[in-house]
């Protein structure tokens, strides 16, 4: 069996809310946000128009619960589009993401 634990934290007052997810070292889920972060990073057009979907849904999203599932299916294309990169650059994460 596996357990997977979630903490929330509460920030400090006047603090921007984060939603941050913590990735342990050689988990099958590292390489998914590095790639993608690395990625947008390389493709500063797709990194703008992600950004700018997430505005859109932030501001006009009748139902914040809905927002990862409004969200996911860019999410999926751009990683899909990252994974190609990968493979075409031979993509590896850098030593300071270990």
């Amino acid at each position: 069996m596996t357990w997977h634990y979630a903490m929330y934290f509460h920030p400090p007052a006047n603090q921007r809310r984060t939603h941050t997810h913590v990735r342990v070292p050689g988990r099958a889920n590292q390489r998914y946000p590095l790639l993608f972060r690395d990625y947008l990073r390389a493709h500063p057009q797709t990194a703008e128009a992600y950004a700018r979907l997430k505005r859109v849904l932030a501001e006009h999203l009748a139902d914040p619960f809905m927002y990862p599932d409004v969200k996911d299916p860019a999410v999926d294309l751009i990683y899909l589009a990252a994974e190609k990169w990968a493979e075409q650059t031979n993509w590896q994460p850098g030593e300071s993401d270990y």
